[in-house]
């Protein structure tokens, strides 16, 4: 397929490990077709993770409440040739199909076959989501499987990095990063881990900790902080406090970082940082990072993965099995 100068819009998705996965995808088409110009539409809490990238051309980001209205009208006044589905809803397949597009590429599920004109059927559960991704541009053609997620920084943002730095009271490469949060209990290890791992990594590494996150990580990185009475001149509480970009920054900064299986696990990951995680309920098959610089524990349960939000068993014992001894030695050996 000859997509020498045509218009190509691309349907992100919502949550921001999942958005971090398509990412090769920008490359390959530019690889492939250099004069392509590409459009990204995404809901406004994921749009950091495409911004300053040069493999894409614009961004359109809205609310989740007026993305599909907002979105719709740009798609039909922006004159694409083609649109690539990324999200596997209905009203996705729907939305390019009402917009006119004559080329929709897509995943068959939940009846949307009569509204894409390339589809093909989902892959197996656990097959990786960049997988995922590069067969869909097989449709077309293209080849995405020797790339990995990238996220870029713009070239003013140094600056912005060091005001981010002195606000906080942190040198570059003097901390290492926290992420404490995750969408549901089986994906969180416990705040008395974190606890006793920031204390190790501020004695023994003598590197400041910070804590990064959202504002619904707020809570547990409270309870976590009060758990480091005698360090806290060392530890840096800011879940809630920074953008998604400025923690784009803080982590492009930081020594190395610690995470829970969750969205910002995949954007350290996608920034080459050294980084250490742990999988339980998730599929380390289907959405661990590939980055080389990533380690990820494991214990490895019979019930792992069952990809729950609530533990059927009621004793999270997949994140029991990852000790605190196990997550500082491991980050020893990266930073």
């Amino acid at each position: 397929m000859d997509l020498k100068h045509k218009k190509i819009a691309v349907i992100g998705l919502r949550r921001i490990g999942d958005a971090v996965y398509t990412l090769p995808s920008f490359e390959a088409i530019k690889r492939f077709h250099p004069s392509a110009h590409i459009t990204v539409f995404t809901e406004l809490q994921v749009a950091a993770i495409y911004q300053h990238n040069s493999f894409i051309d614009e961004i359109e980001s809205y609310t989740k409440k007026i993305f599909w209205k907002e979105s719709l009208k740009a798609l039909k006044s922006g004159n694409f040739d083609l649109c690539i589905i990324n999200h596997n809803a209905l009203k996705y397949a729907v939305l390019a199909f009402l917009a006119g597009i004559p080329i929709r590429v897509g995943y068959q599920k939940e009846g949307r076959s009569v509204f894409l004109s390339h589809k093909r059927h989902l892959p197996p559960l656990g097959t990786h989501r960049l997988e995922h991704n590069a067969l869909l541009l097989d449709l077309l053609n293209i080849e995405s499987r020797d790339l990995l997620p990238r996220i870029y920084e713009g070239g003013a943002e140094s600056v912005q990095s060091q005001v981010l730095l002195e606000r906080f009271s942190l040198v570059e490469n003097g901390y290492v990063v926290l992420i404490v949060g995750s969408i549901a209990e089986t994906r969180r290890w416990f705040p008395d881990n974190f606890a006793a791992l920031a204390q190790k990594i501020i004695s023994e590494l003598e590197l400041q900790v910070v804590i990064l996150g959202g504002p619904d990580d707020r809570d547990i990185a409270d309870q976590i902080y009060k758990l480091c009475s005698g360090n806290q001149s060392e530890l840096m509480n800011l879940a809630g406090e920074t953008s998604l970009r400025e923690t784009i920054l803080l982590f492009n900064r930081a020594k190395a970082i610690a995470s829970n299986d969750t969205g910002p696990l995949h954007v350290a990951s996608a920034m080459a940082k050294p980084v250490v995680t742990w999988f339980g309920a998730g599929d380390e098959n289907a959405t661990a990072p590939t980055s080389d610089k990533t380690l990820v524990l494991n214990a490895n349960l019979d019930c792992s993965p069952c990809l729950k939000e609530v533990c059927p068993l009621k004793t999270l014992e997949c994140l029991h099995q990852v000790t605190v001894e196990q997550v500082f030695t491991a980050l020893k050996r990266i930073v």
